[in-house]
């Protein structure tokens, strides 16, 4: 593709972000689902909260989280006579208790003791939510021009975890290996693989799902209550190859949907994968090689 076309597609999908942005900004008290975000912004949401995040280092979710935060802040430090369950149902939240959850798990604090700040401290709580996000790039191994292939349908079981991929996946693995044991193994197992994929029905984190486990030879008779099991269709993936530590693969990821975001790839649903190709026991950090394969058209 030429140059110009990848300014054009970049352009494109950053003003399709602009727009989701302002759509979240105008509508911060309604209800919204990420397809609904995605639909303002002109986009299909197959992949849409991926796009986002490439873009902005963040999730759709915790956006629109700052924005009503943002906006909460002000009602505390302008209003000293309004109410926290005022507050909380201007910004968006259902219930008083769901915004003093997120409220405290975002800024460690709670609403009252943010009021008991003095003006230059809560001046300063309110520059930092809205300045959290570096970006810093990642010096890595990641070659982003992608082969395309199509993988046969598999038999998968896995560990699944709900929440921000980069939070939940190591806690999904270090769940899975030890249900494995000795009742799954090689050449039983054939290939180890994370499936990352967002529920655009969603309204929150939990539209992001994690699974990590491995692809079996054939359908299991019996499972560990723990372990999930589906038959991954057959579907085409553009392929793109890392290599280099594991904690390199979700800023890889996101380098990746900002490529994608200028061609003319097109994208399909579906769970996004990670394919860990070598054995991590006996391989050097710097030489691991992870097949990272994007759904596509």
């Amino acid at each position: 593709m030429a140059k110009n076309q990848k300014i054009i597609l970049s352009h494109f999908h950053r003003s399709q972000i602009g727009r989701a942005q302002r759509f979240m900004r105008l509508h911060f008290s309604d209800d919204l689902a990420l397809k609904k975000i995605a639909k303002e912004a002109g986009s299909s949401s197959f992949h849409f909260g991926r796009l986002f995040q490439a873009y902005t280092g963040e999730t759709t979710f915790a956006f629109l989280r700052r924005v009503r935060l943002s906006l909460a802040l002000r009602m505390l430090q302008e209003d000293a006579l309004v109410t926290v369950t005022e507050v909380a149902l201007s910004v968006g939240y259902e219930t008083p208790s769901a915004f003093n959850k997120v409220f405290k798990k975002c800024l460690q604090m709670s609403p009252g003791e943010f009021r008991n700040l003095g003006k230059a401290k809560q001046d300063e709580v309110l520059y930092n939510l809205n300045n959290t996000h570096s970006s810093k790039e990642i010096a890595m191994n990641l070659n982003l021009k992608p082969d395309f292939l199509t993988r046969p349908a598999c038999h998968f079981i896995s560990v699944r975890h709900s929440g921000p991929f980069v939070e939940v996946a190591m806690p999904a693995w270090n769940e899975l290996f030890p249900l494995l044991g000795d009742k799954f193994v090689r050449p039983q197992v054939q290939e180890y693989l994370g499936l990352s994929i967002m529920d655009p029905t969603s309204k929150d984190e939990s539209s992001m799902t994690y699974d990590a486990g491995v692809v079996l030879d054939k359908e299991p008779q019996t499972l560990p209550n723990s372990l999930h099991y589906q038959k991954i269709p057959s579907g085409r993936y553009a392929r793109f190859i890392l290599t280099g530590p594991y904690h390199h693969v979700w800023p890889a990821f996101e380098k990746i949907f900002q490529t994608l975001g200028e061609s003319k790839i097109k994208l399909r649903a579906g769970a996004c994968i990670e394919n860990y190709v070598n054995d991590p026991n006996v391989t050097p950090e710097q030489d691991l090689i992870t097949e990272l394969l994007i759904p596509v058209e």
